[in-house]
């Protein structure tokens, strides 16, 4: 499993509709979950099974739990949340409606657009999978993402 979790690291095998960050996360976790359960096994077993072997792989076990948990994990959230928190707004502060200059001199009506940014539905998508997970999103995104219908259902009456 340690060598799974060194191999997939950097670029890790995510479920199809999963955003980035919540399916590096949940593949860190279902390694986890591999892991545990034969050492949960070993744990309810008498003292005579509690060799120096098993006691090693144990001990392997809780390094690389750290390492996935406080690590790896904790790293891609904080990463996550401090990146997106002040870009969300900052999205938010943005005109709905952008103004498309005229293609051709000469011609005489006005184009607008809708702007609404593509990456705050990524953002409302990573925080409603990472809320799944358990993880603790910052406040001002719960309340972006609680409004995610209505934002789109404006930009649809736009478009």
């Amino acid at each position: 499993m340690e060598e799974l979790f060194q191999k997939g690291r950097q670029n890790p095998p995510i479920s199809k509709n999963m955003p980035l960050k919540a399916g590096s996360i949940a593949w860190a976790r279902s390694i986890m979950g591999r892991i545990k359960a034969p050492i949960k096994k070993f744990k309810t077993k008498s003292e005579q099974v509690m060799s120096s072997t098993f006691k090693r792989v144990a001990t392997q076990y809780v390094k690389l739990a750290k390492e996935l948990d406080k690590g790896h994990e904790q790293q891609i959230f904080e990463q996550w949340r401090e990146s997106n928190t002040n870009k969300a707004i900052d999205l938010l502060k943005q005109n709905i409606l952008k103004y498309e200059p005229p293609k051709k001199s000469g011609e005489h009506f006005t184009l607008y657009q809708v702007n609404f940014a593509p990456e705050l539905k990524v953002t409302i998508r990573e925080a409603k999978f990472l809320d799944r997970i358990g993880k603790n999103i910052p406040q001002t995104i719960i309340n972006i993402a609680l409004q995610d219908k209505d934002y789109m259902k404006h930009v649809d009456k736009l478009n």
